[in-house]
């Protein structure tokens, strides 16, 4: 995925909270807001977005597209994909249950493991979510627990302001508002 910033026309739509910026992926197929200080970091298929330069104090918030067909999009089992997405890496001591938004013709589904870094011998989180619209969105967020209350509040954000499938013409001018 390519990665540009814009210079925003004076009479832009775009809104968000204070203190954040939005993340505008494949011209509005996802959107979302993150911490405006934030690093991001387009790879092949993906973005990573990193709470300060990537290392291992960083969080690194990672957001991939797959694109399915639309008529197989709701056909798809969601809490299946998000376990099969867990991999077997980490050795969860503790899994929360899988949460539910449902939000217009939206879905999401996502949960939280708990883990000692075997290499670091340190508590970490994971989390992970599968959102179901126009296409599937897998997001994921890797970070310390000591770290985990400011960082619970940017994945809250995060969720809360998915939005799917509203193309951007413009990216200068914002999403039309009618």
């Amino acid at each position: 995925m390519g990665f540009e910033k814009h210079r925003l026309k004076d009479n832009h739509t775009w809104k968000c909270k204070p203190g954040y910026s939005i993340c505008v992926i494949e011209r509005g197929l996802v959107r979302f807001d993150y911490p405006s200080n934030w690093i991001v970091e387009p790879d092949e298929g993906s973005v990573h977005l990193f709470d300060r330069p990537p290392s291992v104090e960083s969080c690194d918030l990672g957001v991939s597209i797959f694109r399915v067909p639309v008529e197989h999009v709701q056909e798809l089992p969601l809490e299946e994909m998000l376990r099969e997405s867990l991999g077997d890496g980490r050795k969860p001591y503790q899994q929360s249950e899988i949460h539910h938004i449902a939000r217009g013709d939206m879905d999401i589904a996502w949960l939280e493991q708990r883990y000692v870094d075997e290499e670091y011998k340190r508590d970490a989180r994971f989390r992970v979510a599968l959102a179901r619209g126009p296409a599937l969105c897998l997001i994921s967020m890797n970070y310390w627990s000591s770290r985990a209350a400011f960082l619970q509040r940017v994945w809250d954000e995060v969720l809360r302001t998915l939005v799917f499938g509203s193309p951007i013409a413009d990216p200068t001018a914002g999403p039309v508002v009618q």
